[in-house]
């Protein structure tokens, strides 16, 4: 079984996965992200996936293709290490993107002030002592979502 829940926020829609991507489910997944017509840049959280079969690497793929010839991006986030290794094992790490806690972090605040109607987002020099740990970057990110 595989849960998808999906949050937009302007051009930034992030897939979060909870489940086996197998056989029995892996076209739902594919469906349920080329359905959604307002994505510019799709972010696949595997976090909370517990197994993937060639069926799951197939539809991957897949997403990778359909992003390329529609013009849009696709990244991966917390990819769990077993399935790092699958990725390695058939070399398909190559061709993917990975989205790290910061990057999406950037995505998320651009896209919101894209949303907000601000005229632009830059990335500024961090002036205070506040750890952006892995932890806070993820209550940060849930809080915006």
């Amino acid at each position: 079984m595989l849960n998808i829940t999906v949050n937009n926020l302007g051009g930034v829609t992030v897939f979060r996965f909870a489940g086996t991507m197998t056989l029995p489910v892996a076209d739902r997944l594919r469906l349920a992200v080329q359905n959604e017509c307002r994505v510019r840049v799709a972010v696949l959280d595997l976090a909370h996936v517990s197994a993937m079969d060639a069926a799951g690497l197939g539809t991957l793929v897949s997403l990778w293709n359909w992003s390329k010839t529609s013009g849009r991006t696709l990244k991966l986030m917390n990819v769990p290490p077993k399935i790092e290794e699958l990725l390695a094992l058939t070399n398909l790490n190559s061709i993917f993107e990975f989205c790290s806690a910061w990057e999406m972090l950037e995505l998320l605040c651009r896209a919101f002030h894209e949303v907000e109607g601000s005229e632009s987002w830059t990335k500024t020099e961090d002036t205070d002592d506040t750890p952006l740990t892995p932890p806070a970057i993820r209550a940060v990110t849930e809080a915006m979502l």
